[in-house]
């Protein structure tokens, strides 16, 4: 597998600076009720993957 496909596209390293920006004036409680919200989204997206992969005819 090719390295490079593990690194940000410059779009992505636009929308994280983006995100960086957002984050800063946020206070404690925002922060962690957004990254609760990151966690169960990754979480979801790995139960997806995780399906479509038991569909895939091997």
């Amino acid at each position: 597998m090719n390295s490079s496909s593990f690194e940000l596209t410059l779009e992505q390293q636009f929308e994280m600076r983006r995100l960086q920006e957002d984050m800063e004036g946020m206070n404690r409680e925002q922060a962690i009720e957004l990254l609760l919200q990151v966690a169960e989204l990754l979480m979801l997206r790995d139960n997806v993957i995780r399906d479509l992969m038991r569909q895939v005819d091997l």
